[in-house]
């Protein structure tokens, strides 16, 4: 089994290596993606996916780059938008990667059609979350990029996505979002290299809010 998170030093920009057996997916790959390659041939696997959870603002993606030296194929999220490459990723959709299985879940609210990915280990168990700027370590993700006239809104799809989609999956869950601390993508990100569902339930101050209060404060951010 392998898994890697890839740190991009100055964006503080976190992407994923996951396999098992022969095969393994990379979510969020940056642009240079000798890592990647390495570490999968290194462990005899072969790159079969490219997941995104969003489309970032904050560097390159290196989904294209990727593809085009392991013929991975490339899902991405925010279908909505004409991407002209890959194929957009469905909520519920599954891949199988050598024991272990992940499934898209919809969390719209940071972009309208962002992407979570939950990972199970071989016996079923929800494992780990692929979370993207949906959910960091002490913060949430940012809801200004659509514009100021779709923030309100964004802040309720947010909230939204994280008390009824990711929270309930377990305490135990680790997350493993696409930034940390430094990154400007949220204001508050703490240095908890590592962090869990019931980490953030009880220690992320905009896990404590309710729904108004939740938009009120993501408004004022």
């Amino acid at each position: 089994m392998l898994l890697e998170r890839i740190v991009s030093a100055g964006l503080a920009h976190y992407s994923y290596l996951v396999g098992d057996k022969n095969q393994a997916l990379v979510i969020d790959p940056r642009r240079d993606v000798d890592d990647y390659i390495k570490m999968a041939s290194g462990a005899g696997m072969r790159i079969a996916y490219v997941l995104e959870t969003h489309r970032n603002e904050d560097f390159f993606v290196g989904s294209m780059e990727l593809a085009g030296r392991t013929e991975a194929q490339v899902w991405h999220a925010d279908g909505q938008w004409d991407y002209q490459y890959g194929q957009p990723a469905a909520s519920g959709q599954r891949w199988r990667v050598g024991r272990l299985e992940v499934e898209a879940i919809a969390t719209p609210g940071h972009t309208p059609g962002s992407m979570s990915y939950l990972l199970r280990d071989p016996s079923g168990i929800p494992w780990m979350l692929f979370c993207g700027d949906t959910l960091f370590a002490g913060e949430v993700g940012r809801i200004d990029l659509m514009g100021k006239d779709l923030a309100a809104e964004n802040a309720g799809l947010l909230y939204e996505s994280l008390f009824k989609r990711l929270l309930p999956l377990g305490d135990e869950v680790i997350l493993c979002p696409a930034h940390g601390s430094g990154s400007v993508c949220g204001e508050l990100i703490a240095e908890r290299l590592w962090t869990t569902i019931g980490l953030e339930k009880k220690h992320n101050a905009r896990l404590q809010e309710s729904q108004e209060q939740f938009v009120a404060s993501m408004l004022k951010s």
